[in-house]
């Protein structure tokens, strides 16, 4: 009988084994590969995706100072008159400001132009919440949903008089109301950011008033 003889250097140079080792290390690899980029692009995704919701936030919360240096001057026209007028509950407006539809402005105080701060007052007015605010605004258009996108503001001017040179004019009108405008917008997931700035109304420079 005869017997093949298998020496060990023959074994080694057998290399059908290490080839399918060889593509199962290969494949190992490129799906490490895989779920890295999977992982390191939703990870990008989230980011981009907070960063995106960051900044229509802090826009949302800068239109509404642009909105209130308007209602400031709308209030002006009509604040030794009662202020704004109430229009349904508490959606308040002037007689002629217009709303769209699917908007939503709601003034808690009517005569929110009438707000003072002392000069030597570096923290008013007070931070706007839900609570505790003078104007709000409802891109979506309904108020009654507190955890909706919206903006609440707070207002309150400081008057400068004549007489800054040291001339004592007396009981003399102020002749500018430069008012801290405080605004917060609450965003979508509850982000929020806040903005403050300030708006110069001149006496004398009121818009016609409304009856």
């Amino acid at each position: 009988m005869l017997h093949q003889n298998t020496t060990p250097s023959s074994a080694m140079k057998n290399e059908n084994g290490f080839v399918l080792v060889g593509a199962l290390l290969l494949l190992l690899l490129l799906v490490l590969i895989g779920i890295s980029a999977t992982t390191s692009s939703m990870l990008e995704l989230q980011v981009s995706g907070a960063d995106r919701m960051h900044t229509e936030t802090f826009f949302q919360a800068d239109a509404g100072v642009q909105l209130a240096a308007r209602l400031i001057e709308e209030n002006y026209a009509v604040r030794d008159n009662g202020g704004f007028t109430n229009l349904d509950g508490n959606i308040l407006q002037d007689p002629d400001a217009v709303i769209p539809n699917n908007r939503t402005i709601v003034i808690d105080n009517l005569t929110f132009a009438n707000n003072t701060r002392a000069e030597t007052d570096r923290d008013v007015p007070p931070a706007p919440t839900d609570t505790n605010r003078d104007i709000a605004f409802f891109p979506d258009g309904n108020p009654a949903d507190t955890a909706a996108r919206h903006t609440n503001i707070t207002v309150a001017g400081l008057s400068s008089y004549t007489g800054g040179s040291g001339i004592n004019f007396g009981a003399a009108l102020p002749t500018q109301t430069v008012f801290t405008i405080r605004s917060q917008h609450i965003g979508r997931s509850q982000s929020a950011s806040g903005i403050q700035a300030l708006w110069r109304h001149m006496d004398g420079q009121e818009l016609p008033l409304r009856l």
